[in-house]
């Protein structure tokens, strides 16, 4: 260990990097890992057939070389391999460097195809640079193929050579490659909008018909569609799109988030990767879709509660996440003149400071004292919050609290001893309701001109808002002013462009991705500790991961 140490220190920078996130990955120089096996993914169809004709080429091209090329997909799975000689094929297999394996960094340690990938840029890896022993024999240079589009890795191409010392030619040799196979990629994807807007065109003939069409980067809706459809019907629309097979269709009744229910037919536009063609029959000789006069979203909910209770006695807990509009539903209950106090500041203030001043307040006699975080006050304060709840006369008091089952039982307590509780449901349970929620916030920021596109509001609409509308409210404040264009899915911070299938996901299966993306911030992006915090094993890690289109 002590030479291997030392040589270490005579790495490049970023192979150094590379060996350390290696190490902390357990994996043995000395041993070649048993093979994870992965299935094809969608997206590795679609490289591989923007890829195959540049892969041919690349085959005449290596004749005579004694050198072999490999192409992964995003998951690092190896979908193709071309080499020059039966001796080159031997000496990979013999490595484990097969069809279907995915040759990760976290399993293989540093290499040309996983270690570009979790850099995201191209990386030449020399012999000894490698870190398992039996890749050593090898040297590499593996570049990122990126979607035109979407500007996503879509996969890494490298060029591999039995020699100690990669040819300085790999690099503009491989480069240009990448570049072929990313100008395929943008034709397959302007192909697969040209056949979303032919399907378009001579569906939007029909009378009485609202149309809408969707593709990788085009979105069209004919008159009747703009007059019926609103912000949160494309995103509902959008997520029903994956439950169509391709080539396939789909009639079910769908409800619009303005009121009412009409009768939609979902056609999977054959030749494309996702694009869909939507009907929605709006006949006059059916009964009109009426709007709801008052929609029942959850903040219309939450509002009628409040107000029911406005009329009884006693204190009032509102509880919910952080972020989620705890102080709002306060304030809005307490219409009469309100005193404000916040228990974070016990520890500051002082116990005997803190509650003196609280007393104080109620002896004035307003109508409604709020008690803001009582789930951060000390046992002593919370006893005293408890007898002041339970006392009669005197203001009303209103507490909110974090969710009743994460706090300690003396303010579960506490907060069984209000008249009523009151729970202010988490933006992930108000998806529907996000295009009015952005325009409230939009208005509150003094930014009124932000309009949210449609692709921009499909990408916020799959999000899990840890942070709840403060989180939402500080990406609406960052996106660029766009002088009153729409925002599009590109101008959002990079970790809000979710993949539009997340939107499909049930309530287990978002709660699994949460879990997972938690447990790789905390372990920094080391998988293999993330698999050890969630008690599951690699393999079975690298599998979540895929299935749940999660970004790593």
């Amino acid at each position: 260990m002590t030479g291997r140490g030392t040589a270490m220190h005579a790495l490049r920078p970023e192979i150094e990097l590379s060996w350390k996130r290696s190490q902390l990955s357990g994996i043995d120089p000395a041993r070649v890992p048993e093979p994870t096996l992965l299935d094809p993914s969608d997206s590795a169809g679609r490289l591989l057939r923007a890829a195959r004709p540049v892969l041919d080429e690349l085959r005449v091209q290596l004749a005579g070389t004694d050198c072999g090329i490999l192409l992964v997909d995003r998951d690092c799975c190896v979908v193709s391999r071309v080499f020059d000689s039966d001796a080159m094929r031997s000496a990979m297999e013999d490595v484990g460097v097969l069809p279907g394996v995915a040759l990760s960094e976290e399993t293989y340690g540093t290499n040309a195809l996983g270690t570009p990938l979790e850099v995201r840029q191209g990386l030449v890896v020399h012999g000894d640079e490698h870190f398992l022993e039996s890749f050593r024999q090898f040297s590499c240079y593996g570049h990122p193929i990126v979607h035109p589009v979407t500007r996503r890795i879509e996969g890494i191409l490298d060029i591999t050579a039995t020699e100690k010392t990669a040819n300085p030619l790999f690099v503009p040799f491989l480069a240009r490659a990448v570049r072929d196979i990313e100008a395929r990629l943008l034709e397959g994807a302007r192909e697969s909008d040209r056949r979303v807007v032919d399907a378009f065109q001579i569906a939007a003939r029909q009378r009485g018909v609202a149309v809408a069409a969707m593709g990788q980067d085009v979105m069209l809706t004919n008159k009747a569609a703009v007059e019926l459809l609103e912000p949160g019907d494309h995103v509902a629309l959008r997520a029903l799109v994956d439950d169509v097979p391709p080539g396939g269709s789909r009639t079910l009744d769908f409800a619009l988030s303005g009121g009412g229910c009409t009768a939609l037919r979902i056609d999977r536009v054959s030749g494309t990767e996702s694009g869909a063609l939507f009907l929605l029959d709006v006949d006059e000789a059916r009964p009109p879709v009426r709007r709801r006069a008052t929609p029942q979203d959850a903040t219309s909910r939450l509002r009628a509660r409040l107000a029911e209770l406005r009329s009884g006695t006693g204190a009032i807990a509102i509880v919910g996440e952080v972020g989620s509009g705890r102080s709002w539903a306060a304030h809005e209950f307490a219409t009469g003149p309100v005193v404000a106090v916040d228990a974070a500041h016990v520890i500051a203030d002082g116990e005997r400071n803190w509650s003196a001043r609280l007393l104080r307040h109620i002896e004035t006699g307003p109508a409604h004292v709020l008690i803001e975080h009582v789930h951060l006050a000390p046992n002593s304060v919370v006893a005293l919050l408890a007898s002041l709840a339970a006392r009669a006369g005197g203001p009303r008091l209103v507490f909110t609290a974090d969710p009743v089952d994460t706090v300690r039982p003396a303010v579960r307590d506490l907060l069984a001893r209000c008249g009523a509780q009151v729970t202010v449901p988490a933006l992930r349970q108000r998806i529907r309701e996000l295009p009015a929620l952005v325009a409230a916030l939009t208005a509150e920021l003094g930014r009124p001109e932000i309009r949210v596109g449609p692709s921009a509001s499909a990408a916020l609409s799959e999000h899990t808002w840890p942070g709840n509308l403060v989180e939402l409210r500080a990406v609406l404040a960052g996106l660029p002013d766009k002088g009153g264009a729409a925002i599009r899915v590109e101008d959002l911070p990079e970790a809000y462009r979710a993949p539009a299938r997340v939107a499909r996901l049930g309530g287990r299966e978002r709660a699994e991705r949460e879990a997972i993306i938690e447990a790789l911030q905390e372990s920094c992006g080391n998988k293999v500790h993330a698999a050890a915090h969630l008690g599951i094993s690699r393999t079975t890690l690298y599998s979540r991961i895929r299935a749940l289109d999660i970004t790593v």
